[in-house]
């Protein structure tokens, strides 16, 4: 077998791109105690090759002890502390009339796109002036991102909505806003501070579920193929690291190749046709970064091969379709609603801004797992397989009353993120 080494060469990999330290939370994922308070196995413990990894929650001080089951298991190997939130006994002077800034990302996804603009429209809707809304050209900008920060805080808004391109350098920016008494909201990819309002997916989670589905539709042994995102970048590291904790139950699975598509569909389908030119015999399974899946397929088609289980991270209408007309295609993907999370997301900065307390500092969701017994029920029979538009189901986000637990005071503030 083919050893899975690549998390270890990970902080060489970071610290080149970034230069600053940004990407040190690789290492972190095991540590603290499972939720409930039991230790932390500090390694996969599960049923064999194709199962989900039991890692639990790092939850040293169980604060997660209250929440509903549901809400429990979305913390499965996720990586960072939980902690109580700085804000828990904090209201805003002011009961209307809010500003906010917003601070996020180069939208080269579809789902940053949507996620960055709906946030935007929700505060407006709400009434919110929004006093900054910027982003850098390229995700690695880190140092222009955080020079973005520093004009945000220097407009004194009442709250800041933050997509961070790396979450360690971020600890000091969010703890300046704490002094300065101004919530930071950050989305999509968390920062580990109890003076951020981190409201993310388990992206760990979702890769090791998807995985594990995909180890276990090819027998728990062949030729794997992986396709990675932007190389360094949070998401991408989350994603390793939850791939890897997967692929450590599979000792007779090898991994053949690894290419880059840069969370690019048609570089991801060009990087995958030129693999299979130079490995004509193909391989069993493809695990992907995310939201490149339909592109992956269409390289395989292009080279004149079978398409092979796929995982679908981040999952499309046009791959959910293709499975869906093939009922013998094992389909393992993932739904994150854009819209749905950047609503939520308005909804807790505005809660907190009213008083309600947030208990902790990680509202943390585990992505919809999509698979052969709910896929029938999503796909519509209009949607082309070559649509690449984001698999993103209504009603599968974490309910109000879910969103209500994370909170002391959940009267207070809007009671629908809608």
């Amino acid at each position: 077998m083919q050893k899975h080494t690549r998390f270890r060469r990970l902080g060489v990999a970071a610290s080149a791109l970034f230069a600053v330290g940004a990407l040190g939370l690789a290492g972190c994922a095991t540590a603290g105690t499972a939720t409930g308070g039991s230790p932390a196995s500090g390694g996969p413990s599960a049923n064999g090759c194709g199962s989900v990894p039991q890692i639990g929650a790092n939850d040293p001080n169980d604060l997660l002890a209250g929440f509903s089951p549901e809400i429990q298991d979305s913390y499965n190997a996720y990586p960072f502390e939980i902690k109580e939130s700085a804000w828990a006994g904090w209201k805003s002077e002011k009961s209307d009339g809010f500003t906010a800034a917003i601070v996020g990302q180069a939208p080269a996804a579809p789902f940053i796109a949507v996620y960055q603009e709906t946030l935007t429209a929700s505060l407006e809707a709400a009434g919110v002036d929004v006093v900054l809304d910027v982003a850098p050209n390229d995700p690695t900008d880190v140092p222009g991102q955080m020079q973005m920060f520093g004009q945000a805080l220097s407009l004194k808004p009442d709250i800041i909505f933050y997509n961070p391109g790396a979450p360690e350098p971020s600890v000091d920016l969010v703890a300046q806003a704490h002094d300065a008494g101004i919530p930071v909201v950050a989305v999509v990819v968390p920062i580990d501070s109890e003076y951020a309002l981190n409201t993310t997916y388990n992206a760990n989670l979702q890769a090791m579920r998807s995985t594990a589905g995909i180890m276990d539709a090819i027998g728990g042994s062949g030729r794997i193929l992986e396709v990675d995102g932007v190389p360094g970048i949070p998401n991408q590291l989350f994603w390793e690291d939850g791939t890897a904790k997967a692929l450590e139950l599979c000792p007779d699975v090898t991994v053949a190749g690894e290419v880059q598509g840069l969370f690019q569909p048609p570089l991801a389908q060009q990087a995958v046709v030129q693999f299979l030119a130079t490995n004509p015999t193909g391989v069993d399974a493809v695990l992907q970064a995310g939201t490149m899946g339909w592109a992956i397929r269409d390289a395989f088609v292009q080279a004149g091969q079978p398409v092979p289980p796929i995982s679908d991270i981040g999952g499309s209408q046009g791959m959910a379709a293709f499975a869906a007309a093939n009922d013998d295609y094992p389909y393992f993907g993932s739904a994150t609603p854009p819209i749905a999370m950047a609503q939520a997301a308005v909804q807790i900065g505005l809660k907190t801004l009213a008083g309600a307390g947030p208990k902790v500092n990680q509202v943390v969701w585990e992505p919809y797992p999509v698979d052969a017994s709910n896929l029938a029920d999503l796909v519509d029979s209009s949607w082309s397989e070559a649509d690449g538009t984001d698999l993103a189901p209504e009603d599968v986000y974490y309910t109000d009353e879910q969103l209500a637990e994370f909170f002391a005071n959940p009267e207070l503030g809007p009671q629908s993120a809608e």
